[in-house]
């Protein structure tokens, strides 16, 4: 290799250095830059599409339901008083609310004595999405010999 390299000239020396540069430069491009880059657009475009399908997802479950259920990011919550809410809510869901209590401030407290644990936190999903009413304060405990729950949820009262 060493006599090969000796029986070049200068010139032919230069120029295989800055061949040799050039494919480094290409390779290093190649394999390096423009897939990082080419992931960066790909995700970008993704997302795109993602946010495309969220506002069509959005638009054609608010036309199925007829506009009640579901809050886009321009959408005010339904006006209703929360006892209403939270019957209307429990209904859905398919819990029954064993009791209602009306507390200080306004404050109401609901007793649910047998709910699967999703048909809750769907019931408290919906109360929050829907009608913009979170739970203040809650208890829950798990039911001897059954899968099911039983809490106690307080909610502040409609001074909100």
């Amino acid at each position: 290799m060493k006599a090969f390299w000796s029986g070049l000239t200068e010139r032919e020396r230069l120029l295989i250095c800055l061949c040799g540069a050039l494919v480094a430069v290409t390779i290093t491009y190649l394999l390096l830059i423009r897939p990082l880059f080419e992931k960066e657009q790909n995700t970008r475009r993704a997302m795109e599409a993602e946010k495309a399908a969220y506002t069509r997802i959005i638009d054609l479950a608010s036309r199925a339901e007829g506009t009640r259920g579901i809050k886009g990011p321009d959408q005010k919550a339904e006006a209703v008083d929360l006892r209403e809410a939270a019957t209307i809510a429990s209904k859905e869901t398919g819990i029954a609310i064993s009791r209602i209590q009306p507390g200080r401030d306004g404050d109401v407290s609901f007793w649910i004595d047998a709910a699967k644990t999703d048909q809750i936190f769907n019931w408290l999903l919906l109360m929050d999405s829907r009608y913009d009413r979170q739970v203040k304060k809650l208890t829950l405990q798990k039911n001897a010999n059954s899968e099911n729950l039983r809490g106690q949820f307080e909610f502040a009262g409609d001074s909100n």
